[in-house]
Parts: C-alpha cells; sequence; structure tokens
C-alpha cells in the first residue's frame, strides 16, 4: 500500500475547518460551535476516527434534512432528580450541554440526578458528555443506543447499535479518568477508516457475506454486520444500554430504520441517558483515595493503565506539535466547507 500525503494541522486549524464544514451544510452558531470542539477535541484525543471523518457524516445529515442545523432543544424537569430533554430533532451534545448546569445542580442536591434525552442524533464520543461532570467532582454514566448493525451472539442479523457507554470519574490531583467504548468489537468508523487506508482490522469484528467472522473491513461494511465485543457479554451490555437509551428516555429503537433509510443516513434518532452522582452525599469521606488506590494499583502494573488515560498522552502531543491530516481528506473537506 503507498502511504497517502499528510498536512499537519494545528487544532486551532481543525476547529476552523470543523466550523466552516458544519455551517456550511446548515447548522447555525451556537450547534455548530459545539460538535466543532468534538470533532477538535477528537482530533485531540482520539480516537481521530471521530474527529474530522466524521464531518463528511455530519454534513450529510443536514444536507438531506435528516437532522435540525437549528435545533432548539427544550429541557424540562419532571422528578426531584430527573431532567427530560427533546432535542428538537437536533445533536445530542447540543441538548445536554444546555442541561449540564442543572444536571450538576441536581446531583448536589439530591445526590443522585439523570437527564434523559428523545428526538436527537448523536455521532462522535460519549466522553465528551461525562468528562465536563467529572471535572465538577461527580461520578457521571452515559449511554445512548444507534442504528442497528450489531449482531447478537449466535444471530444472523443486526439488532442493536453499536450502543456506546461511557463512565468518568475525578481523580485528586490530576484529569478525571474518563473512557468510552462501543458495545461492538470495533466502533463503525474505525472500520471505515481501515478500509480507507487499505488494511485488515487486527481482529475479526463483523460477518462477511458468506455469515464468517471476518477481519476484513470492506466485507464488514457490505453486510454491515458487527459483532459485540466479549461475544454474549458484550450483547447483554448492548441490549442494557438499549433500554437505558432507547426505552428509558423514548428514542427510537436500533432495529426501527425506516426514516433514516429514505435519507440515506448512518443514524437514528436514538435515546440517551446521562446519570452524574455526588460522591460526597454517598458518605464515604474517602472516596478521592479509594480512586487514588485503585489506579495506582493499575500503573507500572506491567504494561496496564488506567482506563482511558490514553488519551492524555496523545492530548500532550496535539497540543504541542498538531495531527497530521490526509491530504485527500483535507480536499474532501475544504470542498464542503465551501458555501452552497
Amino acid at each position: 500500500m503507498t502511504a497517502s500525503s499528510t498536512k499537519t494541522l494545528s487544532l486551532a486549524e481543525v476547529r476552523g475547518l470543523a466550523k466552516s464544514v458544519l455551517v456550511a451544510a446548515g447548522m447555525d452558531a451556537a450547534g455548530s460551535d459545539v460538535i466543532a470542539d468534538i470533532v477538535t477535541a477528537s482530533e485531540r484525543d482520539g480516537p481521530r476516527s471521530h474527529g474530522l471523518r466524521m464531518l463528511p457524516v455530519y454534513a450529510q445529515s443536514f444536507t438531506s434534512g435528516y437532522a435540525n442545523g437549528a435545533a432548539a432543544p427544550s429541557v424540562e424537569k419532571i422528578a426531584p432528580g430527573v431532567l427530560r430533554g427533546d432535542a428538537d430533532n437536533g445533536y445530542y451534545q447540543i441538548a445536554v450541554a444546555a442541561a449540564r448546569d442543572e444536571l450538576i445542580a441536581l446531583a448536589r442536591e439530591n445526590g443522585i440526578a439523570a437527564f434523559t434525552c428523545s428526538n436527537c442524533h448523536h455521532l462522535g464520543g460519549l466522553r465528551f458528555d461525562t468528562e465536563p461532570l467529572a471535572e465538577a467532582g461527580l461520578v457521571a454514566l452515559a449511554v445512548i443506543n444507534s442504528l442497528s448493525m450489531v449482531v447478537p451472539q449466535g444471530g444472523v442479523k443486526p439488532v442493536f447499535g453499536t450502543n456506546p457507554m461511557s463512565f468518568a470519574c475525578p481523580r485528586e490531583g490530576g484529569e478525571p479518568v474518563v473512557w468510552d467504548q462501543a458495545a461492538s468489537m470495533v466502533a463503525l468508523m474505525d472500520i471505515r477508516m481501515a478500509a480507507a487506508e487499505g488494511h485488515d482490522l487486527p481482529r475479526p469484528a463483523g460477518l462477511d457475506p458468506e455469515g464468517n467472522a471476518s477481519t476484513d473491513p470492506n466485507a464488514i461494511l457490505e453486510t454491515r454486520s458487527l459483532l459485540p465485543f466479549g461475544e454474549h457479554k458484550g450483547a447483554a451490555i448492548a441490549f442494557m444500554i438499549e433500554v437505558l437509551g432507547a426505552a428509558l428516555a423514548g428514542g427510537t429503537l436500533s432495529v426501527d430504520n425506516q426514516e433514516r433509510e429514505s435519507f440515506g443516513a448512518l443514524n437514528i434518532k436514538g435515546g440517551a441517558t446521562l446519570i452524574a452522582i455526588d460522591p460526597s452525599r454517598f458518605g464515604n469521606a474517602a472516596f478521592g483515595a479509594y480512586i487514588t488506590r485503585i489506579c495506582a494499583e493499575i500503573e507500572g502494573n506491567g504494561a496496564a493503565r488506567v482506563p482511558g488515560d490514553g488519551r492524555l498522552k496523545k492530548r500532550a502531543s496535539a497540543e504541542a506539535d498538531g495531527v497530521e491530516v490526509s491530504t485527500e481528506l483535507l480536499a474532501q473537506l475544504n470542498q464542503l466547507a465551501q458555501p452552497a
């Protein structure tokens, strides 16, 4: 395979390009700021499959009319510790940003609080929804369901979405512990990146047209049938997220694809739940010391690392040196950034 040429962009240049693409696709100023920040943070921290490479998918959701580029989400308090949102057919990240301050206040008042949201789209890392809560001293758990493409263990057709989840908690004297992951063996955009870059996946992650587990990204993209991580255990997690996401919030089930198919979209109007916990209200004054001890038992333990901490090294490198972007992708994005 011939290596593609690249160009180094600063994070400020990444954000400017992302903002231009989103505005050209029909997003308003406020919403494009939120998504441009997430794209930039993905390029900075990884996985970069959720960064600039996601922009054409964002743009398609607006230019096709599937998503609302000028969404004005609503947030309603429906119980002492429960907020319910309607994202106005826009992106979930915009709705959760609107709910964040009230969610934090409710968690501190009650010890625990939750935000559910329907009528929302989501593309990108969920950790950008949990990390701000951990920075505020809270423990956070987020889930959202997505377009069906994960086959239940032993099944032959997709039932679940990649159904991501994220967890975050504060860490004394350091950055919060933050991780997110899909319920699939590999995220869809990582498969698309492998296909674009011309290499196989490191492990079987989906089914080929003959129904066999495969490492060939093109074969998996043809079937759109991904494998859950951990076999039946990952499928159980995907089921849980379908309940906590779509069912609890009233979002579209992953298998209900009819509307998105007419727009050619790569996501559905799923459901999301974000839970915030104030550890200071749970009776263990040594909570922070527990987190320090857990992390200390992992660090220096062979090649182990605290979940999510790989992003911190990537962050420092990207902030200092920028990120390498393929010139082919840049040409595509610069074209998308042109006013209609």
